[in-house]
């Protein structure tokens, strides 16, 4: 017996993640070109993975046995994805040292406390934005898993891998996603 369901809303594929300076125009859509301030952070090993989880706590009174209903009292949300190109701009990038660093040979030293930078993110779903591009923007994260580079024999490859935790910024959500024209998310 058939589920009922769409093949076409059943998607794949890893998409592309690109990097901006807080402060740099938003796309406007899904389809829009991002402007040349996003940087592509290129090859990840599995592509990102968004998660959000939010606390909910519940009201009681005394005349209830259950509560009467429940209250949200915090949200937290991420974007994780590990870099295969290790470069020095995706290494500053984990560094929280902010988006677009110089693929040069300049020295990288982490940031001294309080001097970090945060970063806009985003997600497309497809190389090229169309109308079946999905586009997830974060508007402000700040990295801040465990950095971790090993050197290992072939296959195995060098990774970056980042944890980035998103916070408020002001007068916007955290984050927003652009759906293509089907009305997909992902």
């Amino acid at each position: 017996m058939a589920a009922g369901g769409i093949p076409g809303n059943v998607r794949v594929g890893p998409g592309r993640i690109y990097v901006a300076a807080i402060g740099t125009a938003e796309p406007v859509s899904a389809s829009a070109v991002l402007p040349s301030a996003w940087f592509a952070v290129g090859y990840t090993e599995e592509g990102s993975l968004f998660s959000t989880s939010t606390t909910s706590e519940p009201l009681d009174v005394a005349e209830e046995l259950d509560p009467i209903r429940y209250e949200n009292t915090s949200r937290e949300s991420s974007i994780t994805f590990s870099m295969a190109e290790v470069t020095r701009r995706n290494l500053f990038l984990a560094l929280n040292q902010g988006a677009g660093g110089a693929n040069d040979a300049t020295i990288i030293q982490p940031p001294n406390l309080g001097a970090e930078v945060r970063t806009m993110i985003v997600v497309d779903s497809d190389e090229t934005p169309s109308a079946t591009n999905v586009r997830w923007i974060f508007r402000r994260g700040y990295q801040s898993g465990t950095i971790e580079l090993a050197r290992r024999k072939s296959p195995q490859k060098s990774l970056v891998a980042v944890t980035f935790r998103l916070e408020l910024p002001t007068g916007q959500t955290a984050w927003a996603i652009y759906p293509n024209s089907s009305g997909l998310i992902a």
